[in-house]
């Protein structure tokens, strides 16, 4: 079934150049969106800055949603948001992000769940990738409450998936950084996990949002014009995934899927994350986000500069030369006190970021 969609008349109108603030830092840990540690996700500061600019009324799509960061301030701002991506461990987060949920009754599913993973008999064992990062008492309750997790809302399942990357940082010393896995760290620290999920819960259930609602589709962004009407949006704002191949399946998400035995090489098959056919799999999910845009909307991507095989490419000529839209101007800035800044330092390496605007109320559209 297409996703329904009503065109916004005000952003018809709308001609205004977007401006991006400086950050001294580009993440926000007292927010949402510390809840899970995706990689390669857009700074949520950034993203809310962009947004307070647009019409509260639009319906915006990210066709490359990820964990939903622009979604989820979409929907802070009192905008109709559609997320699209085709991995369903992002999919999730996205939508423990964005829907509605009752605190008090959360809480109490937590504590009866947490009660009953303690009293489970015939408790599966770790996989063997995942169960070598963990103490085993802890990894003993992660798999309890695996088990007794099936009927959690979509909250309840980011802040178990979330809360398992604090646990494997935490039995290896704090060593990790925040969206990066290490070495493993002898001895492993035994971890209480309920505790720690308990924590991560409490910590992130009050900023979700009670506003406008948000729909989240898994499924794959070269097809996306077969589940969202053509014409229906308005604004299009997206960090698409990075052209040197980055694994969205890596790092603490292997373990996690490990864990969940979820098909990792199935998942990663369905992402646009192979360089040897990022530009023609990019191509066709531009075409068919094109069909769901009309003639007054605005299209806006946040790309960057990369090395591949030696090679500098700057993102926004790439996307500029693969666009089906011509003459976006662009804002560039450089950007420092990542998760990635110790990297930058050893490699002397800078990074930049571009943020690449379309109008089509301006004719951008290129014919034929």
């Amino acid at each position: 079934m297409q996703e329904t969609g009503v065109s916004n008349r005000k952003i018809r109108d709308s001609h205004t150049n977007l401006t991006l603030r400086f950050f001294d830092k580009v993440s926000n840990p007292k927010s949402i969106h510390g809840i899970y540690p995706y990689r390669g996700k857009i700074s949520a500061l950034d993203a809310a800055q962009v947004i307070s600019q647009l019409p509260s009324d639009a319906v915006l799509l990210d066709p490359f949603c990820g964990t939903g960061t622009i979604v989820y301030e979409a929907q802070a701002h009192g905008m109709r948001a559609i997320g699209v991506d085709n991995n369903p461990l992002a999919c999730v987060i996205a939508r423990g992000k964005t829907e509605s949920i009752d605190k008090v009754s959360t809480l109490d599913d937590l504590s009866y769940a947490i009660s009953d993973a303690q009293i489970q008999q015939d408790v599966p064992s770790m996989p063997t990738v995942a169960s070598k990062y963990f103490h085993p008492d802890t990894a003993n309750q992660i798999m309890r409450m695996v088990q007794v997790s099936t009927h959690f809302n979509s909250f309840l399942l980011s802040a178990l998936y979330g809360a398992i990357c604090v646990a494997a940082r935490a039995c290896n010393g704090w060593l990790w950084t925040s969206t990066s896995i290490g070495r493993i760290n002898p001895p492993l620290r035994k971890i209480d996990f309920y505790s720690t999920l308990l924590r991560k819960t409490k910590k992130h259930m009050g900023f979700v949002n009670k506003g406008s609602p948000v729909t989240i589709h898994t499924y794959d962004s070269r097809q996306i014009h077969e589940i969202i009407n053509e014409n229906s949006i308005d604004i299009v704002y997206t960090s698409p995934p990075y052209f040197d191949a980055l694994d969205y399946t890596g790092y603490y998400s292997k373990i996690v899927l490990e864990i969940l035995a979820m098909d990792r090489t199935s998942i990663r098959a369905g992402l646009i994350q192979k360089y040897s056919t990022y530009r023609k799999d990019m191509r066709i999910a531009l075409d068919a986000i094109d069909k769901v845009t009309h003639d007054k909307s605005l299209i806006i991507f946040v790309v960057g500069n990369r090395k591949v095989h030696g090679e500098l490419i700057k993102g926004s000529e790439f996307f500029s030369e693969i666009a089906p839209w011509s003459n976006p101007y662009v804002v560039e800035r450089e950007y420092t006190n990542t998760a990635s800044g110790l990297w930058d330092k050893i490699n002397k390496t800078q990074r930049k970021e571009q943020i690449l605007v379309w109008d089509l109320a301006r004719g951008s559209r290129r014919s034929g």
